[in-house]
Formats: structure tokens, C-alpha cells, sequence
């Protein structure tokens, strides 16, 4: 089953990634201050990324190759992203840019509100993990022990808050930010068919997590609940709060995992 749905994921995301640069490509002139945006946002997450291979010197070719093309991808689905909200009037980072996609008059919204939400979600996301896997009892496959036991990344305590934080970052930017602001433009669905972008982007996120726990259906029980949420959250109060649910959750993870809690 690993197989076929890793493969699906690969071509989908692929598909993906060719429409987005494609689109970026021909539209480059009309959303230079999107990309600007999105080379600023990115920038950070290219540190948060880079920083924890430093000192791993089997990881010599990751820097060189891999990291790159996760940038320049994390790079065009951002300003993608980004430029779709704009055209649909929507502010993709309320808290960051609240010009950048709004309509009249800019107002800079207060922070209790979306940062409550967020850290609620994430609250209501560990307690449902903590109790989904005490009643299943999932291990690590063998695929995710040799990814995330022989890394030759260090197990610091900076170097895992980097990890889980770029973890966190870069997904949001992609799925919750360009792919399902990008399919919500591709059919035309802002307005109650929203709901379908927020599937679509869900499901794939979820896919792209397939293989990492043993019984397989736990891993997606875990993750596509909280990649509806989290579409949501991105629709009702920007990416950022997106990312500050996400990172919580990694963090409160990692935690809880080295303790035997998980």
C-alpha cells in the first residue's frame, strides 16, 4: 500500500509544482511585490532549514542539492500562493502584510484572537494524538527508524526546535498557503466550495505523511482531522496562525515523545 500511495503523492505534487512555476513564470511581472514577500518569507525559512545539517558532514550533499530545490519550490508556492489571495482579496498574512491583498482601508488586526485560535487547535490536536495513540499503539516503521535515526543531523536541543520549526514553516507555506489557495483559484471555489480546496490540500498533506507509523491508518487518522483545521485557520486568520499551530504541535511532539509520553 506504501508504495502505490507514495507514488500518487510524488506525481501529484509534481503536477503540482510544474503548474505553480508555470504560472509563476508567466506571471512574474504583475506579482513582483508577491514574490518579494515570499523571497522575505522564505529567506527565514531557508535559515530555519539550513542550520541543523551544519556540522553533519554525510549531509554535505543534502546542502548542495536537496535544500535548494526545496527553497525554490517553497519559494513559488508562496508567491503563488500569495498572489491568489491577492486577486481574491483575501490577506494571506493578516498579522505580517495586512496590505498585501486587502481591500480599502489596511487594518492591523489584534493578535489575542488568531493566536488563542491557533493555540487552541493545537491543544485539541496533542490531546486527540495523546489519546489516538494510546488506543492504537503505532510504532515507527522501518522506513521512518533509518530516516529519522541514522539523519547524522544532531539531537540537540536547538538543532530539533530548527528541525520541527522549518517542518512546520514549510508545510504550511505549501499546502495550506499555495496549494490550496492555488486550487481555490484554478476552480474558481472562494466562495462555499472553499470547503473542496481545503479537502484537496488536506489529503494530499496527509498522503505525503503515509509510511512513517505502523498500522498505516494511524498516521492519517492523526494528520487529516488537523489538515482540515488548519485550512480553515489559514481561510479565517492567515498563514501565520497556520504555522503557530503547526509549530506548537511539532514542538509539544518532540517533547512528549522523548519523555515515552508517545
Amino acid at each position: 500500500m506504501i508504495i502505490p500511495v507514495a507514488v500518487i503523492y510524488m506525481i501529484a505534487m509534481f503536477a503540482l509544482f510544474v503548474a505553480v512555476a508555470a504560472s509563476w513564470v508567466s506571471r512574474r511581472k504583475d506579482i513582483r511585490d508577491c514574490s518579494r514577500f515570499a523571497l522575505a518569507v522564505v529567506g527565514v525559512y531557508s535559515l530555519l532549514l539550513i542550520l541543523p545539517t551544519f556540522g553533519a558532514e554525510d549531509l554535505m550533499w543534502v546542502r548542495a542539492f536537496v535544500l535548494p530545490v526545496d527553497i525554490v519550490r517553497t519559494f513559488l508556492f508562496t508567491a503563488i500562493g500569495v498572489s491568489c489571495c491577492v486577486a481574491a482579496g483575501i490577506v494571506a498574512f493578516p498579522l505580517l502584510r495586512p496590505d498585501l491583498g486587502s481591500q480599502g482601508t489596511t487594518v492591523r488586526r489584534s493578535l489575542v484572537a488568531p493566536v488563542s485560535i491557533s493555540l487552541l487547535l493545537a491543544g485539541t490536536w496533542i490531546a486527540y494524538t495523546v489519546l489516538l495513540f494510546n488506543v492504537a499503539e503505532p510504532e515507527l516503521t522501518d522506513v521512518a527508524r533509518r530516516l529519522f535515526g541514522e539523519s547524522g543531523v544532531s539531537d540537540s536541543m536547538a538543532t530539533v526546535i530548527l528541525a520541527v520549526s522549518a517542518c512546520a514553516f514549510g508545510e504550511e507555506l505549501i499546502f495550506r498557503l499555495g496549494i490550496q489557495h492555488y486550487i481555490a483559484r484554478l476552480f474558481g471555489w472562494w466562495d462555499r466550495r472553499y470547503w473542496l480546496a481545503i479537502l484537496l490540500s488536506a489529503t494530499l498533506w496527509s498522503l505525503g505523511h503515509v509510511g512513517t507509523l505502523e498500522p498505516g491508518w494511524v498516521k492519517l487518522a492523526q494528520v487529516f482531522p488537523a489538515g482540515l483545521a488548519l485550512g480553515w485557520l489559514a481561510r479565517k486568520h492567515g498563514i501565520e496562525t497556520c504555522i503557530l499551530a503547526h509549530l506548537v504541535f511539532n514542538l509539544a511532539a518532540c517533547w512528549m515523545a522523548e519523555a515515552g509520553l508517545l
